[in-house]
């Protein structure tokens, strides 16, 4: 059965707005698939996501052509999408959901390889995963859609992420969960704010911007010791423009992975909770000072 993974905005978030390309890839920790149940949560219902398609079609138009009526029936017959996709951590849980309804239920969907068909492909997404969020860049149900590593340019296009060479296996990247959920839009509109100071937007584009660069170029050509430098900047950055986007509870273990180098925290999409992206040069050790902390470390990296 084919199965949808969650995705992980690895670099970017936030630079992105600002100039910045970025790097996401599917997180196959968690995913979903389709089943069927005679006694459904009443938050795991899809008759609303059915109801608001059928009157986006009536009033706006579908950007997909989507059979609505097989899905209206298959869901009165107890279809949902059964997913371990954390809610409210940013990691593509209504993305999984709408790339799994294109696939099935539309007419024709775009393949994943017809790369010159992307920005249609992800204006479709984004109608769909409206629903959940009331506006959608489309990113996340693309990113699950395609099932592969992208690059993602502040001009809206998407391009398949260069194939990463094998390289030294040290450094690996972990999920820290902070056990928060939150919504990403309150954060976004605290950042717009921040950039109307000409001296935070200057940092954010001659600091952050060039730093997220650095360590995209360094992980996709897998050069671990450029890449634990530029992590660790980002990080440094990340403490001191973006503190109300890192819970209070952990500014402190975030500053320490900094002084003792065994460990290095950034944002994980939009922070505020959910999860914290980690890197360590050793995960071992990193995970012993770590102990307290519920730690998930990313299969492939």
């Amino acid at each position: 059965m084919q199965r949808y993974h969650g995705k992980l905005l690895l670099f970017g978030e936030y630079t992105i707005m600002k100039g910045s390309k970025a790097l996401a890839m599917p997180l196959p920790r968690y995913g979903g698939q389709w089943g069927y149940s005679e006694s459904i949560p009443a938050a795991l219902s899809l008759e609303g996501f059915v109801a608001h398609l059928h009157k986006l079609k009536k009033n706006e138009g579908l950007l997909a052509e989507l059979q609505l009526s097989a899905f209206e029936r298959e869901v009165n017959k107890g279809l949902y999408f059964d997913s371990d996709i954390p809610v409210g951590y940013g990691v593509g849980s209504s993305g999984a959901l709408c790339a799994a309804v294109y696939e099935r239920f539309a007419l024709g969907p775009i393949p994943r390889q017809e790369e010159s068909r992307y920005a249609l492909l992800k204006s479709q997404l984004a109608q769909l995963e409206g629903y959940f969020h009331g506006a959608s860049s489309g990113t996340d149900p693309l990113i699950c859609y395609l099932d592969q590593p992208v690059l993602l340019f502040p001009d809206g296009h998407v391009h398949p992420a260069p194939l990463r060479p094998q390289g030294r296996t040290e450094g690996r990247f972990f999920l820290l969960d902070t056990g928060i959920s939150r919504k990403t839009g309150t954060l976004v509109e605290l950042f717009i704010a921040k950039c109307e100071s000409s001296a935070y937007a200057a940092a954010i584009a001659e600091k952050l911007v060039p730093a997220t660069h650095a360590a995209i170029d360094a992980y996709l050509a897998a050069d671990n010791q450029k890449l634990a430098a530029a992590v660790s900047q980002i990080s440094a950055l990340q403490l001191k423009y973006f503190a109300e986007m890192i819970p209070v509870a952990f500014q402190k273990i975030w500053a320490e992975g900094l002084e003792s180098g065994l460990y290095t925290l950034k944002l994980c999409g939009a922070g505020g909770g959910g999860f914290i992206l980690g890197y360590a040069p050793d995960f071992e050790a990193a995970q012993e000072q770590l102990a307290s902390m519920n730690l998930i470390l990313l299969e492939k990296n």
